[in-house]
């Protein structure tokens, strides 16, 4: 990003992404042999501790901001008082305490970070003990997932500014963004995404479409299903064990949306 823009923006602590300052950079173009000392803005990637009534369960790696969000988000996720919403408490700028008991939390929340992930057809099983298939009839038209990059890049404003962040955007049925978040883990910034939806009372998102940023992978589609969403897009491709979480839990699931074109991998039948 050579022609970069400094922006300030002035947000309430804890609530929205910040900017870092700019760092001091040296451009180096190998084509005319240029180096220019200059200044360039990155994303911002610092821990959050979360607590269960004390106890700490999991440290993820995040874009401070919406950290209620997405703590709420990941509880939900993990499938940690089903039914509930047990109250957080941001007790610190790099803390939020969950109140429920520590032991609520599988053992698998506890290796959670920015790229965290699970491998095998188990994880599949323990999803299933969670959640059910998803139970909804939507059908939404090709040009309509076909619409939804562009829409997301619109409002991607740390992106803009630092190139560094992924993105999740909520959409309803006809395609109009609902919602979006930014953070330097995909999984992060579904989970501060769902956690917003919780707190505004939409789940189960049975008539939305979600997309992500980046590549789709197992742990996106297990927060989808958990989140009763019958459409995930991503720009990129997914994985595997992604699209066998869609095919079990009937989310379509549809890859590579870009350029007016995409791949359809599970559940066809929703792309009318």
């Amino acid at each position: 990003m050579f022609g970069i823009a400094i922006v300030s923006v002035a947000i309430g602590a804890w609530h929205a992404a910040a900017v870092p300052g700019p760092r001091r950079i040296v451009r180096v173009d190998t084509r005319t042999g240029a180096r220019a000392g200059d200044r360039d803005s990155l994303a911002e990637e610092a821990p959050l501790e979360i607590r269960a009534r004390g106890q700490v369960v999991a440290t993820v790696l995040r874009t401070p901001g919406h950290d209620l969000e997405l703590v709420r988000g990941l509880v939900h996720a993990e499938g940690v008082a089903p039914g509930a919403r047990p109250a957080l408490v941001q007790t610190g700028g790099d803390v939020v305490d969950v109140d429920v008991p520590a032991t609520d939390f599988a053992p698998r929340a506890l290796a959670a970070t920015a790229a965290c992930g699970l491998c095998g057809r188990a994880a599949i099983d323990d999803l299933a003990r969670h959640a059910a298939v998803v139970a909804s009839d939507l059908a939404v038209p090709a040009a309509t997932i076909a619409a939804l990059p562009e829409l997301l890049a619109a409002a991607q404003p740390v992106f803009r500014i630092t190139g560094g962040l992924h993105a999740a955007a909520l959409f309803d049925e006809h395609g109009a963004l609902v919602a979006a978040r930014e953070d330097v883990g995909r999984h992060n910034a579904l989970d501060k995404l769902i956690g917003w939806a919780l707190d505004d009372g939409r789940l189960p998102l049975s008539r939305s479409l979600l997309l992500m940023s980046g590549r789709l992978g197992y742990e996106l589609a297990h927060k989808a299903v958990m989140a009763g969403a019958p459409v995930i897009a991503a720009v990129s491709a997914p994985s595997t064990l992604a699209i066998d979480v869609c095919e079990r839990f009937r989310v379509t699931a549809c890859g590579f949306v870009r350029d007016g074109r995409f791949n359809v991998y599970s559940h066809a039948w929703r792309i009318a």
